[in-house]
């Protein structure tokens, strides 16, 4: 009897048959993972009154962004902008003063040139390409918000977006981080539209566009995880793909611009630097013995079996793989692993309390022998000792967007928690909780991967899918909040009492008190270069006089020439190059004194005029202990320095040294206005 031999063996061989399997469980696994969310399509439907409503939160976001942008002079890391900008508008390259191309965020620069040269050089035009883009931002947010919070909730975003004061604060900054967080907001605005309309046109000018904002800045990389969202939603193998080379692509041009930058960087002098001293590597904290590991295995695998028994071998994997893990000074994977694994026992069953109470205790026994061994052998603080029980993947990123909105990661965390739990009870879940674990739960945990301690503006690629996720879960709760009281009472007035709420809520994510000093920004918050270079420039510097600044790529900004720069050359270290057989500052060539002894050495000169030392306000959680370490801060405060100007913001300040065998009455200190 002949057998019929299927089509695909006929073309391809016997070896498509397990191609074909391979297929046929691919598409089966992404058909279980698109059951797990409950069915909604993005809401497309735009009225005038829509339209109308989003042109006013606009007019206002635009207003909010301009009215402060040049109260204050240029802080921080803007400098590193408005140096190359300059360069770039009198010579036509983007070069520091000390001769090397900066290779990043170049459109950006030349935004800043451009607008110079059309609106003169001042704060006000190297800040307003970004002011532009902060306006940009509003409707990017609300068109990316559309696919998880329809219409109305997509202008409560565009809104909270609008008014958000760390978004101003960007706005107002001559640097690349508005630039970064507008083009994440418009990439995810065409992998939407690729998602709803199925045209791959969307997805390579997703593409496209994500190429430009990893040319602002290579963090939007973090990113790239979303090109994963419309396949998983959909179960559709075809978008998965899709969305798997897209993921690759990007990727490829993450890794070749990045190589592009740092071929461009001078070497830094990193045999100067300090050793790196947090949590996970504090000193007396010893090294881990990994026989421990080998010694608990047994009695792990027992307790977890115990734990969660009859519930599947994969539980009792995750838990006996989270204890060895706690053992390892791993407790946030640790944790991690737990909550993986009470989701899946769940789901096949109630738990026993007692005996996940008994897993637990040991989970709490062994935190608190660690704590006592650390605090025993004088390892840090209580708060140093859990940090570095918490280990690596850093959670120090999550402190770090909560300063952005404390509020919007709150409500996230109790959506995701709620998520949790109703995936434990197989029950469906929203969609906007796969949007937190691509958009921003994987990126986290990758930052916390790669960096102890990041500042808030290095996790702006995730706060726009933050915002989204904490308003979607908002509107989830509003919706369930109605359905609740409409079986209670009238139904508008259970909808009233959900949207009321939620609007409250809404004002939280924003914060209100935050507001005023993003909008008009004054020199109590930011520190006082400019005044402190206009002071300087005003005393008719002679041929022989000498500035010292603190803040070297500032001051060489705002006045044209520096001879030194003064920093703990340890702290200096990542920022300097050899040249002539001496450290120099690396964006601006200028000489390093990086000790006391070195700047002593310069009063003593005899062939000098006055010496000029300009302070720098930044840096002043510590004073500038750190900044001023190595015997700097003590030679600052010796007879020789005398305080010649306080500026605007009371901690910005300039010495002066007289000229020698010159008798100099002692100046007056000179007060900013």
């Amino acid at each position: 009897m002949r057998t019929e031999v299927p089509i695909t063996e006929q073309v391809l061989g016997k070896g498509s048959s397990a191609w074909t399997r391979l297929r046929e469980r691919t598409a089966a696994w992404l058909s279980n993972m698109a059951s797990l969310f409950e069915a909604t399509g993005p809401n497309v439907r735009v009225d005038a009154r829509t339209l109308m409503a989003l042109a006013v939160i606009v007019g206002v976001g635009a207003f909010l962004r301009f009215w402060g942008l040049d109260n204050v002079g240029l802080h921080g890391d803007e400098k590193t902008m408005a140096l190359p900008a300059m360069h770039l508008l009198r010579y036509g390259t983007p070069e520091m003063p000390s001769g090397f191309t900066y290779p990043r965020a170049i459109t950006q620069l030349y935004l800043m040139a451009w607008s110079m040269r059309l609106f003169g050089v001042s704060e006000w035009a190297l800040r307003f390409p970004s002011a532009v883009c902060g306006v940009l931002l509003i409707p990017l947010a609300w068109v990316a918000g559309r696919r998880f919070l329809g219409m109305r909730w997509s202008l409560a975003l565009a809104a909270v977006v609008a008014l958000l004061p760390a978004f101003i604060q960007d706005a107002q900054t001559a640097r690349m981080y508005v630039f970064l967080v507008t083009g994440v907001a418009g990439f995810m605005a065409l992998l939407f539209a690729w998602e709803r309309t199925g045209k791959v046109g969307f997805l390579v000018a997703a593409v496209i566009e994500m190429a430009v904002t990893l040319e602002f800045h290579t963090l939007a990389v973090f990113a790239d995880w979303l090109c994963f969202l419309p396949g998983l939603l959909a179960g559709d193998s075809r978008r998965l793909r899709q969305g798997a080379i897209a993921f690759v692509v990007i990727a490829a041009e993450f890794g070749a611009l990045n190589h592009w930058i740092g071929q461009h960087y001078p070497h830094a002098a990193d045999a100067l630097a300090v050793a790196v001293s947090n949590a996970p590597r504090a000193p007396g904290a010893g090294r881990l013995d990994p026989t421990w590991a080998v010694v608990i295995f047994l009695p792990a695998v027992a307790l977890s079996w115990y734990a969660v028994r009859s519930r599947g071998w994969l539980p009792v994997v995750l838990l006996t793989t989270s204890l060895l893990a706690q053992v390892s000074r791993l407790d946030h994977l640790a944790i991690l692993l737990i909550i993986a694994a009470l989701v899946i026992a769940r789901r096949d069953g109630r738990l026993s309390p007692s005996r996940l109470g008994g897993y637990f205790g040991v989970c709490v026994l062994i935190a608190g022998l660690q704590i006592e061994y650390g605090l025993a052998h004088h390892v840090g603080k209580l708060t140093q000792i859990c940090g570095l029980l918490l280990g690596w993947p850093s959670v120090r990123p999550w402190i770090a967007i909560s300063q952005l909105s404390w509020a919007a990661v709150v409500i996230a965390a109790a959506g995701v928690a709620v998520g949790l739990r109703r995936l434990a009870l197989r029950r469906r879940i929203p969609p906007h909780l796969l949007l937190f674990a691509l958009g921003v739960w994987l990126p986290m945990l990758q930052i916390g991967l790669f960096a102890w301690d990041v500042p808030p503006r290095y996790t702006g690629a995730q706060i726009v899918p933050l915002l989204m996720v904490a308003l979607a879960t908002l509107r989830w709760g509003a919706q369930r909040l109605s359905e609740l009281l409409a079986r209670r009472s009238a139904p508008a007035h259970g909808r009233a009492m959900a949207l009321t709420a939620a609007a409250l809520v809404c004002l939280l994510v924003i914060d209100p008190t935050q507001l005023e000093a993003a909008v008009a920004p004054s020199y109590r918050d930011y520190p006082d270069h400019k005044g402190a270079a206009e002071f300087v420039e005003s005393q008719r510097l002679k041929p022989a006089d000498i500035i010292v600044a603190e803040d070297a790529l500032m001051q060489k900004f705002y006045l044209g020439h520096i001879d030194y720069w003064l920093q703990a050359r340890n702290m200096a270290a990542p920022f300097l190059s050899e040249s002539g057989g001496r450290w120099v500052d690396m964006y601006t060539g200028a000489p390093l004194i990086g000790t006391g002894a070195q700047l002593e050495r310069l009063v003593k000169g005899r062939d000098r005029g006055a010496i000029y030392v300009i302070g720098s306000g930044e840096e002043m959680q510590d004073g500038r202990k750190m900044m001023r370490g190595l015997g700097i801060a003590q030679v600052l405060r010796s007879s020789a320095f005398h305080l010649v100007y306080v500026g605007r913001d009371r901690v910005t300040d300039v010495w002066k040294v007289d000229a020698p065998r010159h008798q100099v009455a002692t100046a007056s200190v000179v007060h900013g206005r």
